[in-house]
């Protein structure tokens, strides 16, 4: 495993914000890092913009427009056609067209790629199980209320500058 940057800044002369952002940055990191190496394994052999196509279309359990996908996606159309067409080759979604409009073409999740999801999932949560192992019970505990506390101030704060307010 490649060794993370540290700062040659000694950790008694940066500010607790500086270490919390320094954590949460190299978390994310290696989390991302770490679920796409999950992804990329023989069993998946999926990318990230795959899972997340696949994700909300097993996550919203309905037919769902090309285009509304792209925007929930955050991908291009062009860019969701090759990954729809990739997952439509490994039968994890189909296409369909809508009734009344035959040039408005509709995805939807297959069962296997709604299985395929489950498996992802469980993978992942093994692989949080590991990294946590060492922590007491007590500790996970009180690690996830604080998290909780921090998301919660990030989502006030992201909707401080959303509404053009100062955060």
């Amino acid at each position: 495993m490649t060794q993370l940057h540290r700062e040659s800044q000694p950790r008694g002369e940066r500010s607790a914000i500086e270490e919390i952002e320094r954590s949460i940055m190299q978390i994310s990191w290696l989390a991302q890092r770490q679920f796409m190496q999950l992804l990329d394994e023989d069993r998946f052999h999926m990318t990230l913009p795959q899972f997340y196509t696949l994700l909300h279309l097993e996550q919203s359990n309905e037919v769902c427009k090309m285009s509304d996908l792209a925007d929930a996606t955050h991908q291009s159309a062009a860019s969701l056609t090759g990954v729809v067409d990739r997952l439509r080759d490994k039968q994890l979604l189909d296409r369909i067209r809508d009734e009344k409009d035959r040039r408005q073409v509709m995805v939807t999740v297959t069962t296997q790629g709604r299985e395929l999801i489950s498996e992802i999932k469980q993978a992942r949560r093994e692989q949080m199980q590991m990294a946590l192992a060492h922590m007491a019970e007590s500790e996970v505990e009180a690690l996830i209320l604080l998290l909780d506390r921090m998301l919660a101030g990030m989502a006030r704060v992201l909707e401080r500058a959303e509404n053009g307010r100062l955060a």
